[in-house]
């Protein structure tokens, strides 16, 4: 191969993979700080409801971008709803995180389901308490 042809073939070489650096797969969902706002959360180290202004800003940003997040923010938040029983929003969670998330449905339904028992539970335990107290 004569040097002119060497020199030809490498920078058609460097241009096609100038070319192909530039090309990046913009990301799937929007992490921001979820990953450790769960670690967090399982040291016990964070309050819910600090956690909750985070990750509610977490997902406007998210929606700002025209990203997702990813899976297990809405559970997670669903999760420190309960927490703070603010059971109404946790349902909404745990049923987007199902609709987005069809291979969560089935701990989505046994959290949902869960949910319900221990609010009629403590329902029930009040009025109990109520009635005995009353007679």
């Amino acid at each position: 191969m004569t040097r002119y042809a060497k020199v030809l073939a490498g920078l058609a070489l460097s241009g096609i993979l100038a070319g192909c650096s530039g090309q990046s797969t913009p990301p799937l969902y929007s992490w921001r700080s979820f990953q450790a706002q769960q670690y967090i959360y399982l040291q016990g180290k964070t309050d819910p409801q600090a956690q909750i202004a985070v990750l509610e800003k977490d997902m406007e940003k998210a929606r700002g971008k025209g990203l997702s997040v990813p899976p297990g923010f809405h559970a997670h938040l669903g999760l420190l709803y309960a927490t703070q029983g603010k059971t109404d929003l946790a349902q909404q969670e745990f049923t987007q995180e199902k609709t987005l998330f069809p291979e969560a449905a089935t701990y989505m339904d046994f959290l949902l389901k869960n949910m319900g028992q221990s609010t009629s539970t403590s329902t029930s335990t009040s009025t109990s308490q109520t009635a005995k107290a009353s007679s």
